[in-house]
């Protein structure tokens, strides 16, 4: 079985989750750009039954961000350490490709969405998949 592994900055959450993922995106939402404080955010989209938190489940604080969808993160440093998309990816988890300890070079990209939104410097790459 191949584990992947993930936690935050100070290392107070970690978490991990098995192979394979339903797909990883490249989003270019604005909501994505503000929460994430970049020009773009990649997540990994994990069905929930395939993710746990190994340590630390006390250490996140959650932010409601709909009525379907919510964002977790560690109190402690602000790392994201896991949100819910219930509008696109209802039974899974989403994670941030960059709190992988393991495996993030071999989870590239599948897809990018939200392409119209994208911040003007941001140049779209043609081997990854739009969809708007």
């Amino acid at each position: 079985m191949n584990e992947v592994k993930g936690s935050c900055y100070c290392g107070s959450v970690q978490w991990e989750f098995t192979l394979p993922v339903k797909t990883v995106v490249k989003c270019h939402c604005s909501m994505c750009r503000k929460s994430q404080g970049s020009d773009y955010s990649t997540w990994v989209v994990v069905p929930s039954e395939q993710f746990t938190i190994t340590k630390g489940s006390e250490a996140f604080t959650k932010y409601q961000a709909n009525e379907k969808s919510s964002k977790n993160f560690c109190s402690c440093c602000g790392t994201p350490v896991f949100s819910v998309n219930g509008k696109h990816f209802p039974k899974h988890v989403v994670l941030a490709l960059g709190t992988l300890d393991s495996y993030s070079e071999k989870l590239a990209p599948q897809i990018q969405v939200y392409t119209p939104d994208k911040a003007e410097w941001v140049k779209l790459h043609d081997d990854e998949p739009i969809f708007s």
